[in-house]
């Protein structure tokens, strides 16, 4: 699987999806900081790339559908420090498989993962 990290998500979660052996695109080590939501879709569209964020604003499937790109991953662990939200980040991103993910809205919280499966 290959994803586009927003500039956003936390170095710790980046780098543990590397060490999975995944091809992470940080926006940030791109020098691609500050581009709008609207452009990291069409970059995921275009290279066919799972976006992983912590914005919400990429929940909106009618805006950015996930069925366009290579899926979408929003992490909305809140109101925890970097160490416990990678602990709970790695939790749940380990219960998934690719067919979860691929081309599907997949939302993590501190309690649980969510799917919105688009394609069956």
């Amino acid at each position: 699987m290959k994803f586009i990290a927003d500039e956003n998500l936390y170095e710790p979660i980046i780098d543990y999806l590397k060490s999975l052996g995944l091809d992470i695109f940080s926006v940030r080590d791109a020098g691609l900081s500050g581009i709008s939501d609207a452009k990291i879709f069409q970059i995921a569209c275009k290279k066919n790339r799972i976006i992983i964020t912590m914005d919400k604003d990429f929940t909106r499937i009618f805006r950015f559908s996930p069925a366009k790109c290579g899926g979408i991953i929003v992490v909305k662990i809140y109101k925890q420090n970097v160490k416990r939200t990678l602990e709970i980040f790695k939790k749940f991103y380990n219960s998934l498989n690719e067919n979860d993910i691929t081309n599907n809205l997949v939302i993590i919280t501190a309690e649980n993962v969510r799917i919105l499966r688009t394609k069956f």
